[in-house]
């Protein structure tokens, strides 16, 4: 089972919406998928159509071992999902309270259920919080951000942070590239400091990417001949042959 993280220290970078698409595009290759909503704002669960409020098994009752079995919320036939639920932050603190590797419990568990998928793609609060610590540990790191100086410096507070954990960067996603001389500047230095970690495949500005999260659709539903659904459609498969899949 592969696992992914897709992690930025900045708000606003577009983390959910890659994370939305990617696991809608694994799902559809045939993968066993299970996607995992980290962040307190619960923006991927609801993204999936899915009401926070009816959430019946919630991340922190599997990692704090408060269910016997693991019951997922099921999106679609190889698509899962678990939420961390409304009790997200009392259960980080419950979780920092266990002991100083508490980061490890995430790995644990996906170690446990590893046989029932084939890929995990985790998103991940604008913060280094409990969970997020947790995703870098167990998971392949991949930053995204759109073109912007703060946007960068929460792309090294990211990557200082997962070197911290002992971790590397397996690939940086630039989305919402325009034609604008910033958004140039930005990727051409991208290239020059991460060669061979920042994707080929770059995600344009797209605006069916924003109308499709309206409707709960991923973009290959919404809009598939839009660049968004090509641009998505590449970088899955560029991660793809990254992890070995």
């Amino acid at each position: 089972m592969k696992k992914i993280a897709i992690v930025n220290n900045k708000g606003g970078v577009g983390k959910t919406t890659t994370v939305f698409n990617l696991a809608h595009y694994f799902a559809k290759q045939g993968l066993k998928t299970l996607a995992i909503d980290t962040d307190p704002q619960l923006n991927l669960t609801t993204n999936f159509g899915v009401n926070p409020g009816e959430i019946k098994v919630s991340l922190g009752d599997y990692l704090l071992e408060r269910v016997p079995e693991f019951v997922p919320e099921i999106v679609e036939e190889n698509l899962h999902l678990i939420s961390a639920g409304e009790a997200a932050e009392q259960d980080m603190a419950a979780l920092q309270a266990e002991g100083p590797y508490y980061y490890q419990t995430l790995n644990d568990f996906l170690d446990y259920i590893k046989n029932q998928y084939d890929i995990v793609v985790i998103d991940t609060a604008p913060a280094f919080n409990a969970y997020t610590t947790s995703a870098i540990y167990a998971s392949s790191v991949y930053p995204v951000l759109i073109p912007g100086i703060n946007e960068l410096n929460g792309l090294n507070a990211t990557i200082d942070f997962t070197k911290e954990l002992g971790k590397k960067i397996s690939g940086i996603i630039l989305i919402k590239k325009e034609k604008t001389a910033l958004s140039d500047q930005v990727e051409e230095q991208l290239q020059q400091e991460f060669e061979g970690i920042l994707l080929n495949k770059i995600i344009r500005k797209n605006v069916a990417l924003a109308e499709s999260i309206i409707m709960h659709q991923s973009i290959f539903e919404y809009a598939s001949s839009s660049n968004g659904a090509k641009d998505y459609s590449k970088v899955a498969k560029e991660i793809m042959k990254k992890e070995g899949i």
